[in-house]
């Protein structure tokens, strides 16, 4: 039926047309007229097999050319009552689409989305935009929890009604909406979408199809976008903290051999120098690994320790029962202790695999060879530049007794004395005698009384290359 049966009806004087033609039971009334269920059947199969074959179909392909607005929202509501709805989503035009389309479509921008956070995880101000929309997201799943309240909560009298409200009952917070950072303008999607290959080939009839499908498109885009950016931070952050892992525990190592080969060479001293020697030891070399192996620790047990400001003792608490005895004995040694074979005892049992995943390894001959080989360069490049007397000669006692013992040196400035009648046993008569000549000149030269010249401090290079 069509509209102008209607009005055919009216002229012929019946005054309710629309209640005549509804008691057909083939007919199915609309705002507009009547049509009939075969009519109706024969579109829906059309929109369904357009659906399972392209995944959208736009009004103007299946509606009647008769119908008015409230008509055609009428028939779709049908359709998508018949149909499984769930499958199927209207766009503002009635045109339909299938969710398997939109999923599809997502699909394809997957690749654009990770470019794009690769790009923009490097952006500060999108960062920025990111941390924001996280932060008031927390606070608006904060805000709607439901609030606790007391038992027996007071309630307030009602006013002239009789109703009774409860005083206790908070107002909502109110937050602006923070849109946080997006993937692309809504244009923009519509714009990409107009270079899919589907729509390359069908082209949509109406020009602002591709643009709703866009807006259907645009929240789960942006969400994709926003967790694609996340992810990025967070390889960031993870290849920067592996990256610092590395260099810590290199630092760490490096300090520990140190520590090694500077114990290997105490045995040569007498008990009293030995033991001012072994002191400075722990307070410079041992605290800088203590503080540094306490940082990875810290970190690994969550302790809020800054190895600038914090306490070294304020890590314990944090350690467990078995670890807490070896880290105090630690703290001990690098604070008033004197015997770093102990220290060096006690920090391989704190750094057990059992306590932590910091890798601390005593050195294999071929690379203990390797450090004291990169030791002896470092000292020749100190030498060749070093213009102060009292390091010339520092650095110069050092190179002999590596030459000699095979160990570092890590001495006060008051046992260099020590250190050199020492290193002079094995010498030459006359460079023995260089040696204690050079060794006065230095003391002069502190002293201010006088200045060691270019030509003695050349001497001494000489004497120990």
């Amino acid at each position: 039926y069509q509209r102008r049966v209607r009005a055919m009806m009216a002229n012929k004087g019946i005054d309710n047309p629309h209640t005549v033609i509804s008691r057909y039971s083939d007919a199915v009334t609309l705002p507009s007229g009547c049509v009939s269920k075969n009519a109706i059947a024969g579109r829906q199969s059309l929109v369904e097999d357009t659906l399972a074959a392209e995944g959208y179909i736009e009004l103007t392909d299946w509606m009647f050319e008769w119908c008015e607005p409230a008509d055609e929202a009428k028939l779709v509501d049908r359709f998508m009552e018949s149909m499984a709805g769930e499958k199927y989503r209207v766009l503002p035009s009635k045109a339909l689409i299938s969710v398997d389309l939109l999923n599809s479509l997502l699909d394809q921008f997957s690749e654009r989305i990770a470019s794009k956070a690769a790009t923009d995880a490097a952006n500060p101000k999108i960062l920025a935009s990111l941390k924001k929309f996280d932060d008031a997201s927390v606070m608006l799943a904060e805000s709607s929890k439901p609030s606790k309240k007391g038992k027996g909560g007071k309630r307030g009298k009602g006013g002239k009604g009789g109703k009774s409200r409860d005083m206790d009952d908070d107002e909502p917070a109110s937050f602006a909406p923070v849109l946080g950072p997006t993937f692309l303008a809504p244009h923009q999607v519509a714009a990409e979408l107009a270079n899919f290959e589907l729509f390359k080939s069908a082209e949509p009839k109406e020009e602002e199809t591709l643009g709703e499908i866009g807006d259907l498109l645009k929240k789960q885009l942006d969400e994709k976008y926003r967790i694609a950016l996340e992810e990025e931070m967070r390889k960031k952050t993870q290849k920067s903290s592996k990256a610092q892992q590395r260099v810590d525990e290199d630092t760490i190592n490096n300090l520990y051999n140190t520590i090694i080969q500077c114990e290997k060479g105490l045995k040569v001293f007498e008990d009293a120098i030995r033991g001012q020697i072994e002191r400075h030891i722990l307070k410079t070399l041992g605290t800088d690994l203590t503080k540094a192996t306490f940082s990875v620790l810290a970190e690994e047990y969550e302790c809020p320790y800054n190895v600038e400001t914090s306490k070294m003792d304020s890590l314990v608490p944090y350690l467990p029962k078995d670890a807490k005895p070896h880290a105090t004995s630690l703290i001990s040694s690098v604070t008033s202790g004197s015997n770093v074979a102990e220290f060096l005892e006690t920090y391989t049992a704190l750094t057990d695999p059992q306590f932590t995943q910091l890798m601390v390894r005593k050195l294999d001959k071929k690379k203990e060879r390797n450090l004291v080989f990169a030791k002896k360069q470092s000292l020749l490049e100190s030498l060749k530049t070093e213009e102060k007397a009292g390091e010339l000669l520092s650095i110069g006692s050092s190179l002999i007794f590596l030459k000699q013992h095979s160990a570092f040196l890590h001495v006060p400035g008051r046992c260099i004395s020590a250190v050199l009648k020492i290193v002079s046993e094995d010498l030459p008569q006359e460079e023995k005698d260089m040696l204690d000549a050079l060794q006065g000149e230095v003391v002069t030269d502190l002293r201010g009384d006088g200045e060691m010249g270019e030509e003695r401090k050349t001497a001494l290079r000489g004497l120990v290359t």
